[in-house]
């Protein structure tokens, strides 16, 4: 048995999405409004993409038809480029139904000249990220979304089950030559850049530098540099398949749970490790919810504002709002769109957080929505919840009023 081949205090498990698939597509611009309607345009996080698929296919499929288009270049890379017109390509959403399930193709558009970002989005706060200006200008704003938890992950076969805080600065600190087997294999540690989200929190979480994470010196970087590069580069490492490991987004690895296997994680201070859900079968978040995993982060919508504080771009302000469930729309729940990617609603924690990495503290939410973010991650109505109708309290009982169909 290797050093790092050891069972974990708590297991994880798959949760159902819809199947992603990328395309290639003849040239579109992303100003052509005939083909992209009414575009919202968003630049960051690639761990938020698999979550911004579900609510682009609901939105382009209105009576009056929204598009989101996404270049995923990082997070901070994101709110650099917040501030100037986007050049390359972005990303957009079709969603093929004629196959079952349905997938998400993911296409390609090309930035058309002067075309701006209206939101930047970020695995981490604004005051994370060193290459943009500190503090925060006054007509930028941070505001919260919805939780993201950041995963170690290794090849299926693997027997590896957990990893501690120690050993993965160890790892992601000094590369393949830190002797941690299986995992000292060079060319076997993929990474981002410190400019990525996902490496920011996993470095805050383990004490050591995003920058000290150096793709060449101790690790591979992505290729391409964002959530996808880091599973390709692991599925493809078959020289010695056991010794590839990197991290993601929990949203990224839902959908690839048959190829790869997530790490529970030890941190300081704790004297077990646990994964992001509570068992091997179960897709739940539960250990991210109440405080037992600590690698996770908000996913920040960063935007301009006025003196008040509200954003003085409407489409900033509607996808702010649909993302965080102040904006309704009658075609979607965003419990339901967020916990059937795999990220969690704020209304379904327990523990909050005010920096990355950083103590966490109770929280309690006015419209908890724990049982239907389980409902929508598990797509099962979770045994210990109770459903009700309404709101209020006239159809439950023991002190619980009706939040989003249960008693809670």
């Amino acid at each position: 048995m290797t050093r790092l081949s050891r069972f974990a205090a708590y297991g994880l498990a798959g949760a159902a999405a819809l199947l992603l698939a990328r395309t290639a597509s003849a040239q579109v611009m992303c100003d052509d409004t005939t083909t992209l309607p009414n575009p919202i345009i968003l630049t960051g996080s690639s761990a938020f993409e698999a979550t911004v698929e579900q609510f682009a296919v609901k939105l382009s499929a209105e009576t009056t038809p929204t598009s989101i288009i996404y270049q995923v270049p990082g997070s901070c890379s994101g709110v650099a480029n917040f501030a100037a017109p986007l050049t390359g390509t972005g990303d957009y959403y079709v969603l093929d139904t004629t196959q079952t399930p349905a997938k998400v193709m993911v296409k390609n558009c090309t930035f058309g000249t002067s075309q701006m970002a209206d939101v930047a989005i970020s695995d981490v706060f604004y005051s994370s990220c060193s290459n943009v200006t500190q503090p925060i200008p006054s007509d930028t704003k941070d505001f919260n979304g919805p939780v993201q938890a950041m995963l170690f992950v290794v090849n299926k076969g693997n027997p590896t089950q957990y990893i501690t805080a120690a050993e993965a600065a160890n790892i992601f600190g000094c590369g393949y030559t830190a002797g941690f087997a299986p995992f000292n294999v060079m060319g076997g540690i993929f990474c981002r850049d410190p400019n990525s989200g996902t490496q920011i929190t996993i470095a805050d979480n383990i004490g050591i530098p995003a920058s000290a994470i150096a793709a060449g010196t101790v690790c591979t970087q992505a290729n391409p540099n964002k959530t996808s590069g880091v599973i390709s580069g692991i599925e493809g490492f078959t020289a010695m398949p056991n010794s590839a490991i990197g991290f993601i987004g929990a949203d990224g690895y839902d959908p690839v749970r048959d190829k790869l296997s997530s790490l529970a994680f030890q941190s300081y201070g704790q004297t077990y490790a646990f994964y992001s859900d509570s068992g091997p079968s179960t897709a739940d978040r539960q250990n991210v919810r109440d405080g037992h995993y600590t690698i996770w982060g908000y996913e920040h919508m960063i935007v301009k504002v006025d003196s008040t504080g509200t954003p003085t771009n409407p489409k900033a302000a509607s996808f702010i709002g649909w993302i965080n469930g102040t904006k309704t729309d009658p075609n979607f729940d965003y419990i339901q769109l967020e916990g059937g990617a795999g990220t969690i609603p704020v209304c379904a924690m327990k523990v909050e957080r005010s920096t990355d990495g950083g103590p966490l503290s109770p929280y309690v939410s006015s419209d908890p929505c724990g049982c239907a973010f389980e409902a929508a991650i598990t797509h099962s109505s979770p045994s210990e919840c109770v459903t009700c109708t309404g709101t209020g309290t006239s159809t439950c009982t023991g002190g619980k009023s009706c939040h989003h169909g249960y008693c809670e």
